[in-house]
């Protein structure tokens, strides 16, 4: 049956109109005017926002690490995402020791496969000094991948930067954009020694053991390589005012590089860590100040950060029980709540348009990751994707009444203003009124076509 979604405030790549739109199959169909469409489901979208559908760009579903498995596995994690309006997800795919890159990305797939509820993308994720051949990275852009994910941290995970020199430019001939978590590995390692010597492992230390100028010194370690071999670099989860700083100054200077930051970087702050129960605000890179909250919503207002995504990394509170905050299991549910804080606290209290919001949370992840215009955009042709949001409805936040297995979110007690009503993933309604009326098994894997390094 075909829908069609009447006398809405829908936000387009070229401006906010008042408009209808019409969905035919999976695909939009028809946006304008006055449509028709006899025997349409029709849906009255008067007074409401209509915004494609939010790519989540950093998540981390059924995720096994340090001994511990995420309790968001792909059918619980997107079920909540799609409750928040998010339609497509990229999470990571993993290297199987000793085995073409490939096999991992084909392995992740299988996992996802007959789970996901909304549709999905992945990262490959290189670690340490595992080398490559050219033809793998062929395979892998073969296969739909359009990225890869490195870390200049994390022991085994850390890349040399030698190696990562050579991936940055090797990358960049496939067409192929690499994504760094960005903090210098030595700091990180000193500064944990020293807490260690003085007795301060608490979990409310956890933001001291990572300091902000780890993030700022690895930033400009990565954008002088990038900068040197004249190839585009993504930083992921930006938690600085220092680090936007240095990524808005090297795209000054004609580099590309991309910047990601998250809601918690952006309503959250490290007093949190002096809350009950810390663990439940520690994820990697830190909370940091009120100021880096600021200078992140000016960076995101002036443009020089360009993705909002979640890194949803859900762990029960039992799971994150620990006695210091080097044993503390990092990571946060958040995909549910991206766009109602951001809505929120970015459209509501006029830190960013309508416009830089769907650019921000679908239209610019759906073309540094080769899915646009399929995905991202509301046009005719392009998949229907949307989510209709109620600018005035008020939800305070609780992980009672949110749909992640983790239970709690470290939101719990935020009014947001403007919450999702209606989500549909490629023509199909999966969410409505509170309910999600999807199933595991709608999500497709996408692979990505041409990228737009914007």
């Amino acid at each position: 049956m075909a829908l069609l979604v009447k006398n809405g405030t829908v936000v387009t790549e070229t401006g906010v109109v008042q408009a209808d739109l019409l969905v035919e199959g999976e695909q939009i169909a028809a946006l304008g005017r006055d449509l028709t469409a006899p025997g349409a489901e029709v849906v009255d979208a008067s007074g409401l926002v209509v915004l494609p559908g939010v790519i989540d760009a950093h998540t981390h579903y059924s995720l096994f690490t340090r001994g511990a498995l995420t309790i968001d596995d792909f059918a619980s994690g997107s079920r909540s995402a799609a409750c928040g309006g998010v339609t497509t997800f990229i999470d990571y795919a993993d290297p199987i020791e000793g085995r073409p890159l490939v096999e991992g990305l084909q392995a992740r797939q299988a996992e996802a496969s007959g789970k996901a509820c909304i549709d999905y993308h992945f990262h490959m994720c290189f670690y340490g000094e595992r080398p490559w051949t050219r033809e793998e990275l062929e395979d892998l852009r073969r296969e739909g991948i359009s990225s890869l994910k490195v870390f200049t941290t994390y022991e085994a995970s850390r890349i040399p930067y030698r190696h990562l020199e050579k991936l940055l430019a090797a990358a960049r001939e496939v067409g192929l954009l690499v994504t760094v978590h960005a903090e210098d590995d030595d700091l990180v390692r000193a500064t944990g020694e020293k807490l260690k010597e003085q007795g301060l492992t608490a979990p409310s230390y956890h933001g001291q053991s990572r300091p902000w100028e780890a993030e700022a010194q690895a930033i400009a370690d990565v954008i002088a390589l990038a900068e040197k071999q004249g190839v585009p670099v993504y930083i992921v989860h930006v938690s600085t005012g220092a680090g936007a700083k240095l990524i808005e100054a090297a795209q000054a200077r004609g580099v590309k590089v991309f910047g990601e930051t998250c809601p918690h970087y952006l309503v959250l702050e490290e007093s949190c860590f002096q809350r009950e129960f810390p663990q439940q605000y520690i994820m990697t890179p830190p909370l940091r100040t009120r100021r880096d909250n600021e200078m992140l919503w000016e960076a995101l207002a002036r443009g020089s950060l360009q993705v909002l995504a979640t890194d949803h990394c859900a762990y029960t509170l039992r799971q994150k029980e620990a006695d210091t905050c080097f044993t503390t299991l990092p990571g946060i549910p958040g995909s549910e709540t991206l766009l109602p804080l951001m809505f929120s606290e970015g459209y509501r209290k006029g830190r960013l348009t309508l416009e830089q919001l769907a650019a921000y949370l679908a239209t610019n992840p759906a073309k540094l990751f080769g899915l646009y215009p399929r995905k991202g955009v509301l046009r005719a042709g392009s998949d229907a994707d949307l989510v209709l949001v109620d600018p005035e409805r008020e939800v305070v936040l609780s992980g009672g009444k949110l749909h992640s297995r983790a239970g709690y979110t470290p939101f719990a007690g935020l009014t947001v203003r403007g919450y999702p009503v209606l989500t549909v993933s490629r023509g199909r309604v999966v969410y409505r009124d509170g309910q999600f009326v999807g199933e595991p098994g709608w999500g497709q894997f996408i692979k990505a076509g041409e990228t737009t390094w914007l």
